[in-house]
């Protein structure tokens, strides 16, 4: 006879959980069990519901064999809406509160005929013995609504009671898969299983807190990174004390590669314009008796159809593989189930990060807002790859706004906006626009119409450092019409230098300033790239002309 070892879930820990990130979570536990010689069950109970089967791998250390894993899937789950005992009560309360009712409308009546005795019109004798009625009756009545209000009072008690018990139960049934692993031993001793299984029901997503230090100096500017990780898990239970891994695989996507179907062409099939107008005619009048066995038939299966130190933070060792990274969490971390009542997320800590590779530039797009913005691009100098992710961005110790990180592999460089820097500031003077006369030869029909606009914009660096890099955005219309000409006048050179001016280079906007090869945007947009000295200013001008056939409206949107 098999030597039975009983395990509870619910009284031991789990040693170590490896997260991934979309609603997968590998879980594993050691189980020390005392053998005997022959064949042991060991019957692990109260495992996670959502437990993948699949997914189940055992292990042991000892001079045993496992011999065989019988997976026992959860009890069928019983809603509470049906719960029989429960509605009873209920149709009792109902019962008792309609009685109340009752109790509560005879004591109005009988007050509200009280009221309507008068002393003229009612002799003694009839007085008292109407008194004596009121007085009987009215006590039988309140004693009746005491006796029906402790019954109420009962029934919801035990209402309560059953209520907490389905709660339970439901709880329960969040842990219904029990394991049973066959193992034979040689001999009496001890053993150690180690017991591994998926679960759905947990995720993790990136968080991160910039701080960037910005100097006014050549050097000294850097961007600390904390890199943290935000947890939920509603798997059924909980994570106490465990050895946790966070993980960007993607075990649930599988890994076969798709396959592509043939492409065909084939010549579309032509009707003649009358016969087409008939048929169509002839389908919208036709009898709904009759279509309505042909659209059953195609229904049908088969059918068609520079702050003080802060404490320093613990940090995880990455690992990388082929196809995703691992954080291994340094210490032990708890993290409970969520409940039906309450559910909450977890955040620990990855990596402190600082980067001394930052370079700052001001960017500017007066036309739409008179600020200029402190971005920096920083360089990924760790062995950490940065996940796409929420970030809360400081400039110092001051809150500057709410970003995003985008995926960033080590050695590559990110932006990110450090919010309006108050001392560079900006003015978009007024656009001037002004009519030339039509010009043309003497056929009215070759006579065109040329519409000048000029528009100019101020920069006055007021901090103590050359602003090195000032990135100021406009943009000229660009035409959907061949007979709608548009010409830049200033600058003239695109791309190059502005006029006399000094460290001010005007380019067409570039698709990917990384990587100019792969062109301009096309769409109109200038840029001017300009070094602004301490205390200096910078005067941009530009104008375009917009050229018509005379008589052809136009507008700009």
């Amino acid at each position: 006879m098999a030597n039975k070892v009983e395990y509870d879930a619910t009284a031991h820990h789990v040693h170590s959980v490896t997260v991934f990130q979309v609603d997968r979570a590998e879980v594993n536990r050691r189980i020390q069990v005392q053998l005997k010689a022959g064949q042991n069950d060991v019957v692990v109970s109260h495992l996670p519901s959502y437990l993948d089967e699949d997914s189940i791998r055992v292990d042991g250390i000892g001079s045993a064999t496992v011999f065989d894993v019988v997976y026992s899937s959860p009890p069928p789950t019983v809603d509470s809406a049906e719960n029989e005992t429960l509605k009873a009560l209920e149709k009792k309360r109902s019962a008792l509160e309609a009685e109340k009712d009752s109790l509560t409308q005879q004591v109005t009546v009988l007050s509200d005929y009280a009221k309507t005795l008068n002393a003229k019109d009612t002799d003694a004798s009839k007085l008292m013995t109407f008194l004596d009625l009121f007085s009987e009756k009215k006590l039988k009545l309140n004693e009746a609504l005491v006796a029906v209000d402790d019954k109420i009072a009962a029934v919801e008690a035990e209402i309560r009671d059953e209520q907490l018990s389905s709660h339970e139960d439901v709880e329960s049934q969040k842990r219904g898969v029990k394991i049973t692993i066959v193992v034979l031993s040689e001999a009496d001793g001890e053993a150690e299983l180690s017991l591994t299984y998926t679960v759905s029901g947990a995720s993790w997503t990136p968080l991160y807190d910039l701080r960037a230090s910005v100097t006014d100096g050549k050097e000294g500017s850097h961007v600390l990174l904390h890199y943290r990780a935000s947890i939920s898990q509603s798997t059924g239970e909980p994570w106490e004390g465990v050895h946790l891994t966070l993980s960007t695989a993607s075990p649930q996507l599988g890994s076969d590669i798709p396959t592509l179907s043939p492409l065909t062409l084939s010549e579309v099939a032509r009707y003649p314009v009358g016969s087409f107008a008939r048929a169509r005619k002839s389908v919208r009048s036709a009898d709904l008796a009759e279509s309505a066995p042909m659209m059953a038939l195609a229904s049908a299966p088969g059918g068609g159809g520079s702050p003080p130190q802060m404490m320093r933070m613990r940090s995880a060792a990455v690992t990388e593989s082929a196809v995703s990274s691992t954080f291994a969490i340094e210490g032990l971390s708890t993290i409970p189930t969520d409940t039906d009542d309450a559910s909450q997320t977890h955040k620990v800590s990855i990596a402190e990060l600082t980067f001394t590779s930052v370079d700052l530039e001001w960017i500017t797009v007066p036309k739409e807002v008179s600020s200029v913005f402190l971005q920096c691009k920083v360089k990924n100098t760790s062995e950490y790859p940065l996940l796409p992710g929420d970030a809360s961005v400081y400039l110092g110790n001051s809150f500057v706004a709410k970003s995003s990180i985008p995926h960033v592999s080590p050695h590559e460089s990110f932006s990110t906006s450090l919010g309006v820097d108050g001392a560079v500031r900006v003015t978009y003077h007024p656009q001037s626009k002004h009519l030339k006369q039509a010009t043309g030869s003497l056929f009215a029909s070759a006579k065109t119409s040329t519409t000048s606009f000029s528009q100019r914009i101020s920069v006055k660096n007021t901090r103590r450092a050359t602003v090195k890099k000032l990135v100021v955005r406009d943009q000229v219309p660009v035409s959907q019409d061949g007979r709608i000409k548009v010409a830049v006048i200033e600058p003239k050179d695109i791309p190059g230098s502005v006029g006399a001016s000094e460290g001010v280079r005007a380019r067409w906007a570039l698709k990917n300033e990384e990587n100019p090869a792969e062109g301009e945007t096309g769409d109109g947009m200038l840029e001017w790239v300009c070094t602004v000295p301490a205390g200096g200013n910078v005067d941009l001008n530009f104008s375009w002309d917009v050229t018509v056939p005379v008589g052809l409206q136009w507008r700009s949107s």
